[in-house]
C-alpha cells in the first residue's frame, strides 16, 4: 500500500511538473511569435518609408549625370538602379548576407559614378554569408548617410568601409567613412535616426548591432 501510494505521488508530481513546463514553454513561444509579428510590422512600416526615399534619390542621381552629359555613366547607373529596384519591389523580407553585400555593391557603384569615392566591404571568415539572413536593404540608409553627409564633398579622397563581423552571439554590421563627421549633440528626427532606434530595440531585433 505504501509503495502504491509513493508511486502514485511521484507520478502525480511528475505530471504536474510536466504540465507546468509545457504551459511555460507554450507561453514563451507565444511571446516570441508576438515579438516576431511586431518586428515584421515595424520593418514593413520602415521599408514603406525607405523605398520612396531611395527611389527619389536614385532618380535624382540619374538626372544629375544626364545634366552633366555623362551618358555612359548615366547608363551604368541606370543598370545598377534597375537591379536594386527589382529587389525593392520584390518585397522579400529576409535576404542572406551574400545578397545584402551584392545590393550594397550595386548601390555604392551607382554613387561612385557621381562622387568618385572608394569603398570596401569586408567580412569575418567565420561568417557563412549564404546562410545568415537579415532584413532586406538593412544597411542601405546608413550607407547613404555615409555617402551624402560623409564623403560626397571629398571626391576620390573619400573612403567608406563596411564590415560584417561577429561578437559572441551578435552579428555586428559596421559602416565607417573618413568624412568630417557631424555634431553628436544635435538631435535629429529624420528617417534614418528612426530606423536606427528601431534596430537598437533588442526586444524586436535581437542579435543585430549597427555601428555608424
Amino acid at each position: 500500500m505504501y509503495t502504491l501510494t509513493a508511486a502514485f505521488s511521484i507520478g502525480l508530481a511528475f505530471l504536474t511538473i510536466l504540465y507546468f513546463t509545457k504551459k511555460r514553454d507554450k507561453k514563451r513561444l507565444a511571446e516570441k511569435e508576438q515579438q516576431k509579428n511586431t518586428a515584421k510590422l515595424q520593418l514593413n512600416s520602415i521599408r514603406s518609408q525607405l523605398n520612396p526615399h531611395f527611389l527619389f534619390n536614385a532618380l535624382a542621381g540619374i538626372q544629375n549625370l544626364m545634366n552633366k552629359n555623362e551618358i555612359d555613366n548615366a547608363n551604368k547607373y541606370l543598370s545598377k538602379f534597375a537591379r536594386l529596384t527589382r529587389n525593392v519591389l520584390d518585397g522579400q523580407e529576409l535576404i542572406s548576407l551574400a545578397q545584402e553585400k551584392t545590393l550594397l555593391d550595386d548601390y555604392l557603384q551607382m554613387e561612385q559614378l557621381r562622387f568618385g569615392f572608394q569603398y570596401e566591404i569586408n567580412h569575418a571568415e567565420a561568417l557563412d554569408l549564404e546562410n545568415i539572413e537579415i532584413p532586406s536593404m538593412l544597411l542601405q540608409p546608413f550607407v547613404e548617410n555615409a555617402v551624402k553627409h560623409g564623403i560626397s564633398q571629398k571626391a576620390t579622397a573619400g573612403k567608406i568601409n563596411i564590415t560584417f563581423s561577429k561578437q559572441a552571439n551578435d552579428l555586428v554590421l559596421t559602416v565607417t567613412d573618413n568624412g568630417n563627421g557631424f555634431d553628436t549633440e544635435k538631435k535629429s528626427n529624420g528617417l534614418n535616426n528612426t530606423v536606427k532606434q528601431h534596430l537598437q530595440r533588442k526586444s524586436l531585433y535581437a542579435g543585430y548591432t549597427i555601428s555608424h
